[in-house]
């Protein structure tokens, strides 16, 4: 059951991440922030999946926190870049959607590299 949340999870971050790379290349940089930080959303619930720790429905500080937590701090699973970057997106992602700026495509491109690296660090850490 737990491997199968964890698949699943990133099973939804790859595809966030598809869709991420497919809105940049056609100058798309708000939706490509927005897929950025739903890939990373996905990638943080599998790992903390892969710990035991689940939830019905996880807001996005919680999240947050709770990945820092176990995952950083207390499991030292992953480097705490990837708990700035988690923020830092979700934050573009804020940005990107209530903002009336357009996400440049340098930070887009910033924003869907840092989002590969973090799904590939989870996937490193989950894997059977």
């Amino acid at each position: 059951m737990r491997l199968m949340v964890v698949a699943e999870s990133v099973r939804k971050a790859r595809g966030f991440l598809n869709g991420a790379k497919a809105a940049l290349n056609v100058g798309e940089g708000d939706s490509c922030a927005c897929l950025c930080y739903h890939a990373v959303f996905w990638a943080a619930i599998g790992i903390l999946g892969f710990v035991g720790v689940r939830r019905a429905r996880w807001k996005h500080d919680e999240l947050r926190q709770v990945f820092g937590l176990e995952c950083i701090k207390k499991r030292r699973l992953c480097p705490p870049e990837l708990g700035e970057w988690l923020k830092e997106l979700y934050f573009l992602r804020s940005d990107a959607v209530y903002g009336t700026e357009l996400t440049t495509e340098k930070k887009a491109e910033r924003a869907l590299r840092k989002a590969m690296a973090f799904v590939q660090k989870v996937e490193e850490v989950c894997r059977p």
